[in-house]
């Protein structure tokens, strides 16, 4: 289903089998925001923006273009990455259960722009079934985390997003004093061993299909968020604040959870270290992540020299 095909497979090639097709882009003046996941797609093998992306990236905002990132992460896991380029745009977190008008003002009532989120009873339910299966339970409210064990998952996570989890081993508790508090939930993760994540995904699906959304972003991890919101709803939302239409915007990812994002743009970009199933659906195939991939497809589009 491509449109207009930037890159294309070369199986005979020992370089890198994603190549750029060297032909002019006539279309981006249409381009009026970008939209972004950040794990395995914008950031490199060492979770780190590269300068060739921050580049692009800082060439983008000089147009007054946004340049905005969608992922599951909660906003203190991506307001560095932010900085370094460095832009203070609106943010997607929780794969759009969570939507900021500007990373840097914080969690307020003026600056949420959309916030969804999973019931008090749905997520002590939930930790109940995975304290069963003797697995790693996560809880984000807001700009907090909150993990029901000090362990070597939560110490994962921690080197991943470079943020500290509060832990609290009485998680049933931690939920009635945020419901007493009126702070919302907008994701919770599991963490364990492959074949107990196996189990708890049929058990969880099973019980709460359409009641919650459920995806396993690892083998080694389940994330859940509110039913009928992914990335695709939270950038249709943002694009409806900023008045702007889903034509006038590009996307990139590289895992199933980007699918209905990279399908609701005009221009959806897979990366190279994407699944084939995530490729079919895209309209463009670039780079990998590893290889600079958001800022080269940046580059071609938008012809910064």
């Amino acid at each position: 289903m491509p449109v207009i095909q930037l890159f294309t497979i070369f199986e005979g090639c020992k370089c890198s089998p994603f190549l750029l097709i060297i032909k002019p882009i006539k279309m981006s003046n249409k381009f009026q925001i970008v939209f972004s996941d950040v794990d395995g797609t914008l950031l490199n093998k060492n979770r780190e923006l590269s300068s060739a992306t921050i580049f692009q990236i800082r060439k983008l905002t000089q147009q007054n273009i946004p340049f905005v990132m969608v992922s599951a992460r909660m906003p203190a896991g991506m307001i560095h990455l932010y900085r370094e380029v460095p832009m203070n745009n609106p943010a997607i977190c929780y794969n759009g259960a969570l939507i900021l008008k500007s990373i840097e003002a914080g969690i307020s009532t003026a600056n949420i722009l959309f916030s969804a989120t999973i019931g008090y009873s749905m997520a002590k339910s939930i930790f109940s079934i995975c304290h069963k299966f003797n697995l790693h339970f996560s809880l984000y409210s807001n700009n907090q985390w909150f993990a029901s064990k000090n362990d070597e998952w939560r110490l994962r996570e921690e080197n991943n997003t470079k943020v500290k989890a509060t832990i609290y081993s009485n998680m049933e508790y931690k939920i009635s004093a945020l419901e007493n508090d009126q702070q919302h939930i907008h994701k919770l993760m599991v963490m364990g061993e492959s074949m107990l994540i196996d189990a708890l995904h049929n058990h969880l699906t099973s019980q709460f299909a359409g009641k919650i959304n459920i995806y396993r972003s690892k083998d080694t991890h389940i994330e859940i968020t509110p039913a009928r919101i992914n990335k695709a709803t939270g950038c249709l939302n943002l694009l409806n604040h900023l008045n702007l239409k889903p034509e006038q915007a590009i996307a990139f990812g590289d895992n199933f959870n980007d699918t209905e994002m990279l399908q609701t743009v005009t221009i959806g970009v897979a990366m190279g270290n994407a699944p084939v199933e995530v490729k079919e659906k895209a309209h463009m195939v670039a780079q990998a992540n590893t290889d600079d991939g958001v800022a080269k497809t940046l580059e071609s589009i938008f012809k910064f020299a």
